[in-house]
């Protein structure tokens, strides 16, 4: 959460900053009167992810400080999330909604807004104590909803022609992946990762009635995590290559590296899973 939120609160300061700002707030239903100042809005929200990234990260005694930390990602991401019902995310290309283009980096907010409350719930510094609370407890439906979402609905849109020639350029670069196109062809290559994603958030409905089913899919989830945010080191589109490429993020950086806090949630849901965890009943 803090690295994710302290890197892109250092992107705000930057032209890639301002670009997403003004392109999210020139088609903003209620917002769009402020595109013109979008260098100060980036760098406005700059400081706050800044700020947020240094309270939940810092060696800070006691929890009250962190936990104003984990708020502030966590009102983030629920203001994120409005931004679905206010912008146009949709494909007109594939009939527009359900098949969400823009809109899917906005997708990961809701597991985030899940993994601020669960690390929020607990009442000193030390992660994966055992004190219990309903806010702990509550925390986990929304992270798991996040993640088979966010699974579930970027799954199905692999059988699309607009998302397979969206995910060319990453999968042509990676060595885990470059061999599909020329063997099976883009759109297959799409539909077997499609097939993956949809089993993985399938395996995740076992959270209500099934553990050794849920925790193959958060297994699968984790890979999943993983091997995405290893396109920041294979694909050169995730670098702003007019701001000097490494680190500077372009918006493909962006989004990849919002799986990094979904890696956190896999490892969150992990814990809850365990003998000490709410869910142990489960």
């Amino acid at each position: 959460m803090a690295v994710m939120f302290a890197w892109f609160g250092a992107m705000n300061f930057t032209p890639v900053g301002t670009e997403i700002a003004q392109a999210w707030l020139s088609d903003h239903a209620f917002l769009s009167g402020m595109a013109d100042q979008s260098a100060s809005m980036a760098r406005a929200l700059g400081i706050y992810q800044i700020v947020a990234a240094a309270l939940i990260a810092a060696p800070l005694p006691g929890a009250g400080l962190r936990r104003i930390g984990f708020g502030m990602f966590g009102l983030y991401s629920a203001v994120a999330l409005t931004l679905l019902l206010t912008n146009p995310v949709w494909l007109e290309a594939e009939g527009g909604f359900p098949a969400i283009g823009a809109g899917q980096g906005i997708l990961k907010y809701l597991a985030m807004a899940g993994l601020a409350l669960w690390a929020g719930s607990f009442e000193n510094s030390r992660m994966f104590s055992n004190r219990y609370s309903e806010m702990r407890q509550w925390s986990q439906p929304v992270m798991w909803a996040g993640l088979f979402l966010v699974l579930f609905w970027i799954g199905g849109m692999k059988f699309t022609a607009s998302e397979a020639a969206g995910i060319e350029p990453l999968i042509n670069t990676h060595p885990a992946f470059s061999w599909m196109t020329p063997l099976i062809g883009l759109q297959n290559a799409s539909y077997v990762i499609g097939v993956i994603e949809l089993v993985t958030a399938l395996a995740l409905t076992g959270f209500w009635f099934h553990r050794g089913a849920y925790r193959a899919g958060l297994f699968l989830s984790g890979i999943t995590f993983v091997l995405t945010l290893s396109f920041l080191v294979t694909f050169a589109g995730s670098w702003a290559e007019a701001l000097g490429g490494f680190p500077a993020l372009s918006r493909s950086g962006h989004f990849l590296l919002k799986d990094l806090p979904l890696l956190a949630v896999v490892l969150a849901l992990l814990a809850e899973t365990g003998p000490d965890g709410t869910r142990r009943g489960r």
